[in-house]
């Protein structure tokens, strides 16, 4: 939006006051935009296939900082189909959280916001138009009030860390009741307290009433991800976020909460999006693969394809980066060489050119676009303009 004139590459006091006047601005009209009281019509679009659970289209979400917009998620656009699970991967910065958090309204405000894009949310709520299209919720228009009634009940997430995300001075049993009744307020206690203490078992807890009175700090990182769990699953949603589950945790819990995920999907037919660094883990655990790079969805494919036949050099060079147990210890292990473009003022043509070892001289061009492979197999790149569509 703004550019740095000053040769140092810092920005003269003029600049920076209009980027602050610019910020305050944008940041009133999103904020006002969220308070609105608005027809549902305002909010309730069509699903372009009443297969998926979640589209995702041309989203972008803007940090307006005294730098300059940091374009977090530039134009992202996959679909998460019913009773599957999605991968998402990419190296730190490339937007991966943020489009999670985009999706459950929890983007950092006011400097966070969601600026354009939709995201279409098949809910059960909404029914068939006249024309016999899948109604469906357009989560980047929906009010704030009107999403406390999807998220954490239809759209949950599980966090990284769960000691920040579990309230300390609050019992693990009050907390899960607090789940209950925002989304059931016709529960009792002794209800919201049963049902608390069966989601606990759900998640493999052996003595769930002792955990149910147990403080956060009194458990486990193992234990506390299971609580996590158990509090995402107390609504009975059809889409789990988990961003990183396992990131604080050892091998082998690790692996336990991921076998419990992927036995919770399969049991309750939800959707999960899984976010991760892990190569590893989104193999074995993901149907389909939406692999990131700053702020842009590089190549989306099945698991199979993505892993066995990848084609953008950033997902090759992922593949490169994570070692094996052939390989050679005498070799340093492979590192994509260069670094990530400022996210302010992003260049317009392919952000990978400068790391890239297939750099072309179209690469100078403009941004590229999709080249659909298969049905399933989407990359933007140039190398592969004439293979696909």
């Amino acid at each position: 939006m703004f550019k740095k004139k000053d040769k140092s590459g810092y920005l003269t006091i003029k600049e920076s006051r209009k980027i602050i006047k610019y910020n305050i601005k944008q940041m009133r009209y999103y904020e006002n935009e969220k308070k609105k009281k608005v027809d549902p019509s305002a909010y309730i679009t069509k699903m372009k296939d009443p297969n998926n659970l979640i589209e995702i289209d041309n989203l972008q979400t803007h940090f307006f900082t005294d730098n300059g917009t940091v374009k977090s998620v530039n134009g992202v656009s996959f679909n998460i189909p019913k009773n599957k699970i999605i991968g998402v991967v990419g190296e730190s910065g490339c937007g991966k959280s943020v489009t999670s958090l985009s999706i459950m309204q929890l983007v950092q405000a006011p400097q966070g916001q969601v600026v354009g894009g939709e995201i279409r949310f098949n809910s059960d709520d909404l029914s068939l138009d006249e024309e016999e299209n899948k109604l469906a919720y357009n989560i980047v228009k929906m009010p704030t009030k009107e999403m406390y009634k999807i998220r954490g009940k239809d759209i949950t997430m599980i966090f990284q860390e769960p000691m920040t995300s579990l309230n300390p001075v609050f019992t693990v049993g009050y907390q899960l009741d607090e789940v209950t009744f925002v989304h059931y307020p016709e529960k009792t206690k002794e209800e919201a307290k049963n049902h608390s203490i069966e989601m606990l078992k759900q998640v493999g807890i052996s003595m769930p009433e002792r955990v149910y009175k147990s403080y956060p700090h009194e458990l486990s990182g193992g234990m506390r991800q299971r609580v996590m769990i158990a509090m995402a699953l107390s609504g009975d949603p059809k889409l789990i976020i988990a961003d990183e589950p396992t990131t604080a945790l050892d091998v082998t819990i690790q692996a336990q909460i991921l076998d419990l995920l992927k036995n919770i999907q399969k049991r309750t037919k939800c959707s999960i999006m899984l976010i991760t660094h892990d190569l590893g883990v989104i193999a074995e655990m993901a149907d389909e693969v939406v692999v990131m790079y700053a702020g842009k969805v590089i190549e989306k494919g099945t698991v199979r394809e993505i892993f066995h036949d990848p084609k953008h050099p950033y997902t090759i060079g992922l593949q490169k980066s994570k070692p094996l147990i052939t390989s050679n210890t005498d070799e340093p292990l492979y590192s994509i060489p260069g670094q990530v473009p400022n996210p302010i003022n992003m260049p317009n043509t392919c952000f990978f050119k400068s790391r890239c070892n297939k750099c072309i001289k179209k690469c100078s061009n403009k941004y590229p676009s999709e080249v659909k492979l298969t049905d399933t197999h989407v990359v933007s790149c140039y190398l592969y303009e004439k293979e696909g569509e």
